[in-house]
């Protein structure tokens, strides 16, 4: 079950693995809290962020399609938000949807958040929390995982002292799935579905950024071995 903030969090990634994933037998849910209408694009359009919400909800079907995911939940959490909202509120949130579908495996973002974005950061801390709080009834989560990047190296300031978003060290990766072609050109393919979003997808660079490899962190675990999927060795 992968749990993300905005559309098109499952595509600028994890799209290549969570295909892959879904090919070797998996059931791959998704759960969005916004329908992210906050998104700039939207004043190119000529958008309000609700109509815009209503574009990204469609584009987020066609991925669904793509992709195969069986199912999908799009809430209507304010975009950019969620670092507003109390707490305790999307954790109750979240977890009534985590008891519902009864993941094994549940992935969200890491505690940079990917891109520093606050949403992102946001649902970190409540997965997180609600992971190392989990009761009896949760026995079926097994695992919690999230999407990431290797960090560069780079000096952590640019030019001018702006600091960068700092992503994960290498030796904190604990999964990593390697990726055919064929995921390679889902991935591609669940790209595409965000009409809107073309324009980001050329400037992120982000096939290229995720070349043939998704990595993943994992809460709470120290295999011995790199993993080489989400579901090796999860614990009985």
């Amino acid at each position: 079950m992968y749990i993300f903030p905005h559309p098109d969090d499952e595509s600028f990634g994890p799209a290549g693995a969570i295909d892959k994933q879904i090919q070797e037998g998996n059931e791959v849910i998704l759960l969005t809290l916004t329908k992210g209408g906050a998104t700039k694009v939207r004043h190119q359009l000529g958008l309000t962020v609700q109509e815009m919400g209503k574009v990204r909800e469609k584009e987020m079907q066609k991925v669904q399609r793509t992709l195969g995911i069986s199912e999908m939940t799009i809430l209507d959490y304010e975009d950019g938000g969620l670092a507003k909202i109390n707490p305790s509120y999307l954790e109750s949130e979240i977890l009534k949807w985590i008891q519902y579908y009864r993941p094994n495996v549940v992935v969200t973002y890491p505690v940079h958040g990917g891109s520093g974005h606050h949403d992102h950061i946001t649902l970190h801390h409540i997965i997180k929390r609600l992971f190392f709080n989990k009761n009896e009834g949760l026995n079926f989560w097994k695992r919690l995982a999230y999407f990431t990047v290797i960090d560069t190296g780079l000096p952590m300031f640019f030019e001018g002292g702006i600091p960068r978003v700092t992503w994960t060290k290498k030796e904190d990766i604990l999964v990593t799935e390697q990726l055919s072609q064929a995921n390679i050109t889902k991935m591609k393919e669940a790209l595409l579905c965000y009409d809107t979003y073309q324009e980001m997808v050329k400037t992120t660079n982000v096939i290229d950024r995720i070349g043939n490899k998704t990595h993943f962190e994992l809460e709470a675990e120290t295999p011995p071995n790199m993993l080489s999927s989400l579901t090796e060795s999860i614990n009985p």
